[in-house]
């Protein structure tokens, strides 16, 4: 072998070591950095009392919530992500039920499930007011269909 042609294998080789281990190096760097997926916060405000109409529930499409305000019972909140696979339900005035568009579902005013796929009951979550006169809801807090607030 030549003294050119071994100089230039020589350097190939160095510079293929040398990409082979900055790869290393760049893959335990990203092993060190987390895989967190950050949340946005489960306890929100969602407006004063007077925001929300008595009759069909207001949809809010940001948190995914329904707000039932009723006059002699008062305030519910009901999650509008069905328990099958996680679409948005709509709910229908007309026969008082939630409808997951996706694949069937029908869950009654009470979030029960009519008619499935749905395993499991839509959720009902806290709904409380807070010093300032607005209506908090906390997600990390299921409560029971018959939960109210009285505001």
């Amino acid at each position: 072998m030549k003294r050119r042609s071994f100089i230039s294998w020589g350097a190939a080789g160095l510079a293929a070591l040398c990409s082979a281990v900055g790869v290393s190096l760049g893959a335990v760097v990203r092993f060190m950095v987390p895989s967190v997926f950050y949340e946005p916060p489960q306890s929100f405000k969602i407006g004063s009392p007077a925001d929300f109409p008595f009759g069909p529930p207001t949809f809010l499409a940001d948190e995914k919530i329904f707000v039932f305000r009723d006059g002699e019972k008062g305030f519910a909140v009901a999650s509008a992500v069905c328990t099958h696979l996680g679409c948005t339900v709509n709910y229908f005035p007309s026969d008082r039920r939630f409808h997951c568009p996706c694949h069937g579902s029908v869950f009654s005013s009470e979030g029960e499930v009519q008619h499935g796929p749905a395993p499991k009951a839509l959720q009902w979550f806290e709904v409380t007011l807070t010093r300032d006169g607005q209506l908090r809801v906390d997600k990390d807090r299921p409560v029971a269909a018959t939960y109210r607030l009285m505001a």
